[in-house]
C-alpha cells in the first residue's frame, strides 16, 4: 500500500484527496471564475475550494443559483462555515501539491497571483474524469458553482473574512 493512500481511512478519501483529482478540481473552479469575472481567480481561493468541494455536506448545500449572496449563505449556514474553517488549514497541503501539479502538467498556469485554466477541450483526461463516477460530477459541478460565487462576491481577502478563515 502506497504511502499516499495510507494517510486515509478509505480508498474512495485517497482518491478524493489525490492531488491530479484537486488539480482538476481547482482548474474547474479557476475556469468558471474566469468565465464569470473576465480574469483569472486569485491563487489564495484554492485554498477554500478544496475544501468547500470535497466536504459532502458542504457541497450540497452551496449556492446554486446566482441571486444567493455568499454572506447570505454563510449566515445561514453555521454548521458548514465551521467544517470550512476547520478543514480549510487541513487540507492546505493537498492543496498546495494540486497547484504544483495542476501547473506541471498544464492544467492552468499561475500568473502572478492568478490561476487561469487551459481550455478544457486541450486536456483527454478531463473528459474521462467528468464522466467518473457520481461523487467525482458532484465535486466538479461544485467546483463550477463555487468559482463563480466567488467571482460575483468579491476579493479574495473579503470572502476569506466572509468564511472566518485566516488566509495562510
Amino acid at each position: 500500500m502506497s504511502d499516499w493512500i495510507q494517510r486515509f481511512t478509505s480508498q474512495e478519501e485517497s482518491a478524493l484527496f489525490n492531488p491530479a483529482f484537486l488539480a482538476a478540481v481547482i482548474r474547474k473552479s479557476a475556469e468558471s471564475f474566469q468565465t464569470e469575472a473576465d480574469r483569472g481567480m486569485p491563487v489564495s481561493l484554492a485554498f477554500l475550494v478544496v475544501p468547500a468541494t470535497t466536504s459532502k455536506q458542504v457541497r450540497d448545500s452551496f449556492p446554486r443559483i446566482k441571486t444567493t449572496s455568499l454572506l447570505a449563505w454563510i449566515e445561514s449556514h453555521e454548521r458548514e462555515r465551521l467544517i470550512l474553517q476547520r478543514n480549510t488549514p487541513a487540507l492546505a497541503s493537498a492543496t498546495r501539491r494540486a497547484l504544483i501539479l495542476g501547473s506541471q502538467i498544464s492544467l492552468f498556469e499561475l500568473r502572478g497571483a492568478e490561476i487561469h485554466a487551459k481550455p478544457a477541450r486541450g486536456i483527454k483526461s478531463l473528459s474521462a474524469l467528468s464522466r467518473g463516477s457520481s461523487e467525482v460530477e458532484e465535486v466538479l459541478k461544485a467546483a463550477e458553482r463555487t468559482g463563480k460565487t466567488f467571482a460575483r462576491s468579491g476579493d479574495a481577502r473579503s470572502i476569506f473574512s466572509i468564511w472566518g478563515v485566516v488566509p495562510g
